[in-house]
């Protein structure tokens, strides 16, 4: 099993390219995006064969948010928010890009 995602959704969402520390094929990738007029950063990164995924909300060098999820099933976008859902326990991340970045978990 694998998480299921699509590369162009992520890349609308973040703006660009993700970082692949161990190479594409590895399937690990760390996406961030930085909400400049406040300062919060969101970072994600997922390992797609491990089924692993963490989130990160900051502001400057204060974390506000942050979570390791296992058993990860997908990741899908609708062009303004990003849901991670997670298998076991059956639960929903919610991560909103407009019109400010903020996280809402089970939904």
């Amino acid at each position: 099993m694998y998480i299921k995602y699509n590369e162009y959704e992520l890349f609308e969402l973040f703006e660009s390219e993700p970082i692949t520390p161990s190479g594409k094929e590895a399937g690990q990738f760390i996406y961030s995006k930085k909400e400049d007029s406040r300062g919060i950063e969101i970072m994600l990164s997922f390992s797609v064969y491990e089924m692993k995924c963490n989130i990160c909300l900051s502001a400057g060098a204060q974390v506000i948010f942050e979570a390791t999820l296992e058993q990860v099933e997908y990741l899908h976008s609708d062009g303004k928010c990003l849901r991670i859902h997670q298998m076991k326990p059956n639960q929903d991340y919610l991560i909103h890009f407009m019109p400010s970045i903020f996280i809402k978990i089970g939904e």
